[in-house]
Formats: C-alpha cells, structure tokens, sequence
C-alpha cells in the first residue's frame, strides 16, 4: 500500500501548496518528504525516486481533475451557475475579469421624496450579466421595503472607471437597426443621472458580432463638476431591446485614461447580454430584506 507514496507526494505538490497532516498545515514540500520517508523497502528500488516523481506528476497534471475545486480552478462562477440554471449560456472566462450576473425590476423602485431612484421603469424583471475587470467593484440594487434601488453596475471609481446598466423606451424600433443615434445618446444621459453634462456625440455605431441583436457604439462627452473643472469623458455602449426598451451597458473613463483602458471597456460591451425573466424565476423580494 506504500507503493503509491511518490506518486501521491507529486501529486501533493501539483494540486496543493499546502496540507493537513496530523493537525497541522504543512508546507506542501514538507508533506512530499513525510510521503516519501514512510514508503517501504521495495519501494525504495523502484525508480519512482523523488525527481521521478514530480517528473510524472508535472506531466499528468493537465488532466487531473479535482473534485470540489474553487470555481476559478474549476472555470465556474456564481453568475455562470445562476445563468446556467435558467437556460442561458455563461459568460466567457476572460483573465482579469470577474462574472457579474444580477437580477433587476425585482419590485417596484424605490420612491424616496417623490423621486423613483432607479432613474428609470422597467417592463418585467431582467436578468442583467457581463464580465468587468476584476480590480473594479461592483454597486448591485438594494431592496428595503419602499422599493428597490440601484441599477447593475461596477467600477473603478476612484479613478473614474465605471459601467452602469439602463433601460428606457426604444420609442417603438423592433430591431436595434432602427434604433437613432439620438436615442443612443439619450442613454448615455440616463446614465449620467445627477451629472451635469454637455456635448454628448455618438460614434461608430455596428452591429455586434455573435448571437442577439446587440449594437455596440462609442460616444464622448464633456462633465462639468460641482468644482467648476471640465472633465472630458469617453465611452463604449452595448445595447439590444428587451420588450420594446433600450436596455444597454454604458462604459466610461476620462480622456487621459482611454489609451490604457480602452481595451477593458471593448471586452466588457462585447460580454454584455441581457434576458427578460419571469418573476417566477426571480428570488422571493423578502430574501432580500432579510
């Protein structure tokens, strides 16, 4: 039964930097040696000596698969699960992006002082996803018993790096095709709600590649901050419509930033997917007031 003892200690090395021996966590090299020194005579002769053994292992280890695995070993995420469950299909797994899943329109928005703070209607509960970089945070809607409130959103804030979820009337289109530059730009103003703003242009409006009907689009305009200071802004949008509304993905950084977050912005509009749900399918309101 000693015999397998290199093999096992390899495999120590490839899957876990660390082990639970006796009560202890170990270092998973000190694990190796302990494997190693309670193998038996024949053992010793057979030519699985330790550089053998981790020789093997390197080369199996491509194909071991390990059961209750973290998700990010296991390529799986909480929002590809919650995707997968109601029939769509998960998002991709990209390096230095993070799942996002969430549901929307859960309840009515929240009325506070006469203002709906959602900043727009929705139709019917939506099931909004995309993947944002990992280094960025996410601001979900929250629901308290006058309503609920937020959009889907995420970013870097600090530095001026965000993505925010809207919907508003597609104004009767059918297809995205029929959708003006207009109503684009009108979008972005709904995500810019409590901004001051000003010049806002739409640009290089196409069609996105894969399955929906989703247009993406870039757009810049100018903030105008409490400070009196002008911020140029630029931005990517995704969008398709979703029982006769606009419902889209607006992405921002400022000028000075785009250069080296152009990219980020691109993976995150080309993620975007968005899918009418039955309330059915939505968790009951009251799990989330606890």
């Amino acid at each position: 039964p000693h015999c397998h003892a290199n093999m096992l200690a390899a495999l120590v090395l490839v899957v876990a930097p660390h082990a639970v021996l006796s009560g202890r966590v170990l270092n998973s090299r000190t694990v190796v040696n302990t494997l190693l020194a309670r193998r038996s005579a024949p053992c010793m002769m057979a030519d699985l000596n330790r550089r053998g053994a981790l020789a093997r292992a390197a080369a199996l280890a491509p194909a071991v698969f390990i059961a209750g695995a973290p998700p990010a070993l296991a390529g799986d995420s909480k929002a590809n699960k919650l995707l997968v469950s109601l029939g769509f299909p998960p998002l991709s797994q990209t390096d230095g992006f993070t799942n996002l899943a969430e549901f929307l329109g859960r309840t009515n928005a929240a009325n506070i002082d006469g203002q709906k703070t959602r900043g727009f209607t929705l139709t019917s509960p939506l099931l909004v996803a995309y993947n944002y970089p990992s280094s960025w945070v996410t601001a979900l809607p929250t629901i308290t018993p006058n309503g609920e409130s937020g959009t889907v959103s995420a970013g870097n804030y600090i530095k001026g790096d965000s993505s925010s979820f809207v919907a508003l009337s597609a104004g009767g289109a059918k297809s995205m095709s029929d959708i003006s530059k207009s109503l684009l730009a009108e979008s972005v103003v709904t995500s810019a709600t409590g901004d001051v703003y000003q010049d806002v242009k739409v640009s290089k409006v196409k069609p996105r590649e894969g399955p929906g009907d989703y247009v993406t689009w870039d757009y810049t305009y100018t903030l105008l901050t409490r400070a009196g200071f002008e911020v140029d802004r630029r931005g990517i949008a995704a969008g398709t419509i979703v029982n006769g509304q606009l419902c889209a993905v607006i992405t921002a950084t400022t000028a000075l930033r785009w250069k080296s977050e152009e990219s980020k912005l691109r993976e995150l509009a080309s993620s975007f997917v968005v899918y009418p749900v039955k309330k059915s399918a939505v968790p009951d309101t009251a799990a989330y007031l606890g």
